[in-house]
């Protein structure tokens, strides 16, 4: 009777540690809640933020955003209540991101922001982690560029984006503080990341100014996107230019950029990669849970491609 008790005390302490054992090797389960799920750069950064997710031996949910604050507010709220470990925040705008940054503080869950928000307001909405590009660091990128490029200066026009858009200030700031005035610009327009809008504002400047390798005045022409680009290079052809007959300057890492470089028309590009990105920010919130990570912003670097160096870069 002894023996069978032993025994049956014996399979109860094996059938506890089995469990205890099981519980153990449970994953983690983070959530992404994604605002711009369906952006072409998205399409690199989910994927690799997932297989991040899985060499880390975690359980990434991918959610969209839908560009709606509400609708990450509702994705925050179901993370907590559910008992994820870990939330991303990939925010729609800032203006609206300070009830999803409360909601994840108040809770305790292991949160880290990523990729659309400005570095310098991260202590006060609260943001501890974040992970993401430097707008400022594109325009230094560039900046350091064009003096490559024209070390005694030069006459430049821009396309920028929208006007009051934290990218278009954090751009615009950085090339003011790196070019002196040996570095002209003759015009710069606010063309709302539209390629119809770039190409007509660019068509206006190649007619007040025309291009120094055709006797007029722009030297080099600063894209301050990719989408912007394509915009800029049908009204140089429309105008009769060839590729090489201006200097171009951009930022991002989508495939028109790539493109635009293997065609001759881009010089070079202030690059951001997509698939780093959607890695850092998964190693980053995995090392919040593990208590190991390091307050502040983890910038993305911003490194520079050339048409010879293209084929160095990831591009979406």
């Amino acid at each position: 009777m002894k023996k069978l008790v032993s025994l049956l005390l014996a399979l109860l302490l094996l059938a506890a540690l089995t469990t205890v054992a099981a519980a153990e090797q449970k994953p983690l389960r983070i959530m992404l809640s994604n605002a711009y799920y369906t952006a072409p750069y998205c399409a690199a950064y989910n994927p690799s933020a997932d297989k991040t997710a899985k060499e880390l031996g975690m359980e990434l949910t991918i959610l969209d955003g839908a560009g709606s604050q509400q609708t990450q507010l509702e994705h925050a709220n179901l993370a907590i209540a559910d008992g994820y470990d870990g939330f991303l925040y990939f925010p729609a705008d800032v203006d609206g991101a300070l009830p999803v940054i409360e909601a994840l503080n108040a809770s305790g869950i292991a949160w880290v922001g990523v990729n659309a928000y400005p570095g310098d307001a991260l202590d006060a909405v609260g943001m501890k982690y974040y992970v993401g590009p430097d707008a400022a660091s594109h325009g230094h990128t560039m900046a350091a560029t064009i003096k490559e490029l024209f070390p005694n200066g030069t006459k430049l026009v821009a396309i920028e984006g929208t006007a009051g858009h934290m990218q278009t200030i954090q751009i615009n700031k950085a090339l003011a503080e790196d070019l002196g005035p040996e570095y002209e610009w003759l015009d710069r327009q606010d063309c709302n990341f539209q390629a119809e809008l770039g190409m007509t504002k660019m068509t206006d400047m190649l007619t007040a100014y025309g291009v120094a390798s055709q006797g007029g005045q722009i030297e080099c022409i600063v894209s301050h996107d990719g989408g912007m680009l394509t915009g800029v290079m049908s009204a140089l052809e429309a105008a009769g230019l060839q590729p090489g007959d201006v200097t171009i300057i951009a930022m991002g890492s989508n495939k028109v950029l790539y493109d635009a470089m293997a065609a001759g028309w881009l010089s070079a590009c202030s690059t951001q990669d997509p698939v780093a990105e959607g890695k850092l920010a998964v190693e980053t919130l995995y090392a919040v849970i593990n208590g190991t990570a390091t307050p502040g912003w983890t910038k993305l670097p911003t490194p520079v491609a050339y048409p010879d160096t293209r084929d160095q870069f990831n591009w979406f």
